[in-house]
C-alpha cells in the first residue's frame, strides 16, 4: 500500500525580538515562575490569552473584583481602563509611563489636579473656570470625569506617593492653621 503523505497548510512565523531592562527581565523570569511556563514564548502566549479575555470582559462594560474575607475590592487595570473610552470634549488621553489619567485638551494640566485645587480651596465650578481660565463646560466635564474614575486617581496617586519616596522626597502634611 503506498504512504501518502499529508502536509499541514504552511502557516506564516514571525520572529519577535525586543530589548528589555534587567528589571523587566526579572519581572518576565518571576511571571515565568508563577505560571510555570517553560518558556519565555509560552509565557507571552499565556500572558496574552488572558489579557485577552481581560480586554474582551472590559469591552463589554465588566469590572474585575477580587475577593477575600472582608468583602470585594475593584482590580484596576491600568491598560484595560481605556478600552471602553468615552469621549470627552475638554479631555484627552496623553501618552505616559505608568498614568492613564486624562488631561485637559491643550495644557499640560491632569484633571485630578483641577479637582484637588477646587476640593483643597473650596472653590466652586465657575471659580475653578477662572482660576484656570477654563470654560465653565470644562470644569464640569473634568468634575465628572474624576468622580467617575475615583479609583483609578486614588491608585496614580498611590503610584506617585510611591515613587516620590524611592527617590528620597520626604512626604509629610501641612499643618493646618487653627481657626480663630
Amino acid at each position: 500500500m503506498p504512504r501518502v503523505r499529508i502536509s499541514a497548510p504552511l502557516r506564516e512565523t514571525r520572529r519577535q525580538n525586543f530589548n528589555v531592562t534587567p528589571e523587566q527581565e526579572a519581572e518576565l523570569a518571576w511571571l515565568k515562575e508563577v505560571v510555570n511556563a517553560p518558556t519565555t514564548k509560552d509565557l507571552f502566549l499565556r500572558a496574552t490569552r488572558v489579557l485577552s479575555a481581560l480586554a474582551r470582559e472590559a469591552q463589554s462594560g465588566n469590572a474585575l473584583y477580587v475577593g477575600k474575607a472582608g468583602g470585594y475590592t475593584r482590580l484596576l487595570i491600568p491598560e484595560l481602563e481605556t478600552v471602553s473610552t468615552p469621549q470627552y470634549q475638554y479631555l484627552v488621553e496623553r501618552p505616559h509611563k505608568w498614568r492613564r489619567q486624562y488631561y485637559v485638551k491643550g495644557r499640560r494640566l491632569l484633571a485630578s489636579t483641577v479637582m484637588r485645587e477646587m476640593l483643597a480651596n473650596h472653590l466652586s465650578g465657575p471659580e475653578a473656570a477662572d482660576n484656570w481660565n477654563l470654560p465653565l463646560e470644562a470644569v464640569e466635564e473634568i468634575i465628572r470625569y474624576c468622580e467617575s474614575n475615583r479609583d483609578l486617581l486614588a491608585m496614580e496617586a498611590d503610584e506617585e506617593r510611591c515613587r516620590l519616596e524611592e527617590e528620597g522626597v520626604a512626604l509629610t502634611s501641612v499643618p493646618q492653621a487653627d481657626a480663630a
